[in-house]
């Protein structure tokens, strides 16, 4: 890695911070389906993760490329896009994955499109480290507010209601455990 020397002031007199080259640890992948899958194996994500980060940047992916993402039982079943890693640079994509972004905003949940958000620039990052990429398009993107957490404690009389309910000895032991282990 090597640093650029500071020599002028930037736009405003601002003083411009020294970036870095970054020289790749490897050739960049041709294809964003393939940048996919090094990502997958190579950032040490678990297998158990690794499905819903596969359904997650399926997903961006067709943003990426401008297009809308798949959603319902399609998403599930959709194949990653091709095109090539470098098209993510394009100075053009920002804009117009910050609109795609917010019309799939407008049909998921919130928790949903967090998530993917998040999986997608951990992505990216993990592509701007291995130098295959220099810009990050979801920048500016922000998170959606989540839906306020129904799942509160039970108040001590609905707990006294629910020792007095005339039910099986198996389901209240199994109430009395998961009560007493929380």
């Amino acid at each position: 890695m090597t640093i650029e020397p500071v020599t002028e002031l930037g736009s405003g007199g601002a003083l411009r911070l020294p970036r870095a080259q970054v020289e790749p640890l490897s050739a960049a992948p041709p294809s964003y389906t393939e940048a996919v899958e090094r990502y997958l194996t190579g950032a040490s994500i678990a297998k158990s993760s690794a499905r819903i980060y596969r359904i997650s940047l399926t997903t961006w992916g067709w943003m990426l490329a401008g297009e809308p993402a798949p959603t319902g039982p399609a998403r599930r079943g959709a194949k990653l896009p091709q095109f090539p890693v470098a098209a993510i640079g394009d100075p053009a994509l920002p804009e117009v994955l910050a609109e795609l972004a917010a019309a799939r905003a407008d049909e998921m949940d919130a928790d949903t499109v967090n998530r993917e958000l998040s999986i997608t620039r951990k992505a990216i990052c993990w592509w701007q480290r291995q130098g295959w990429i220099e810009a990050d398009p979801t920048i500016g993107i922000e998170r959606r507010p989540a839906p306020p957490d129904r799942t509160k404690a039970l108040a001590e009389n609905q707990i006294a209601a629910l020792w007095r309910l005339d039910v099986a000895l198996r389901e209240k032991t199994c109430w009395k455990l998961l009560y007493e282990s929380a």
